[in-house]
């Protein structure tokens, strides 16, 4: 009679105490999440719409705050491509509007047109065809003055605006254009060109 040992018999072929079935899960979720994510994010939308009345703080200094408010419902907000307080992207149909707050950093506050003429080199600098007119006097909601001109390129033509703060400390430009935007879409949402206002803050 052969003698008695403590030997076991080998494990069974791999997987069969369920430990590789473990790891290949695994692997499969890793594999769903680095596939998935990317789709998933791809498919939320990066727009939400704005509902009429909504105020917005698009710049401050210490002194000042400047507001912004769409008057008419239909508006997109493009979350991906906006910053609070800096740069806004919205969208009504064909027509787009882009409002950037800008903060000099030179000593002595630059005047009106020369914060015009920074707009229209930034302008060039995104789209070498685009160009701002020479801009006349404009005057926002709570009758702020600023300036206005045409802004054209070689793929659309719209309106610029531009609103220093009463402190001189900030300036808030807009341009309201659109590819397929045609004039008489721009003219029904030029509104938003003046929906801005500039507050005395608490210090």
């Amino acid at each position: 009679m052969a003698p008695e040992t403590d030997e076991r018999p080998p494990h069974g072929p791999p997987g069969a105490d369920g430990s590789w079935w473990a790891l290949g899960l695994s692997v499969a979720v890793v594999a769903v999440l680095v596939t998935g994510w990317p789709l998933l994010d791809a498919a939320l939308p990066d727009t939400e719409p704005v509902p009429s009345g909504r105020t917005l703080q698009v710049g401050s200094s210490q002194e000042v705050e400047a507001r912004f408010t769409l008057r008419q419902d239909g508006w997109d907000l493009h979350s991906g491509t906006s910053t609070a307080e800096r740069v806004y992207h919205f969208s009504r149909g064909p027509a787009e509007l882009t409002l950037t707050t800008v903060t000099p950093t030179t000593a002595v506050p630059p005047t009106a047109p020369e914060l015009w003429r920074g707009l229209d080199r930034t302008l060039r600098a995104r789209d070498g065809s685009a160009r701002l007119g020479a801009p006349d006097t404009t005057t926002a909601q709570d009758g702020t003055r600023g300036l206005t001109g045409t802004l054209t390129s070689d793929t659309e033509s719209g309106t610029a605006v531009l609103y220093p703060s009463p402190d001189g400390r900030f300036a808030v430009s807009m341009t309201l254009a659109g590819r397929d935007a045609t004039r008489a879409d721009l003219a029904a949402v030029d509104d938003v060109l003046t929906s801005i206002t500039f507050h005395q803050e608490d210090v």
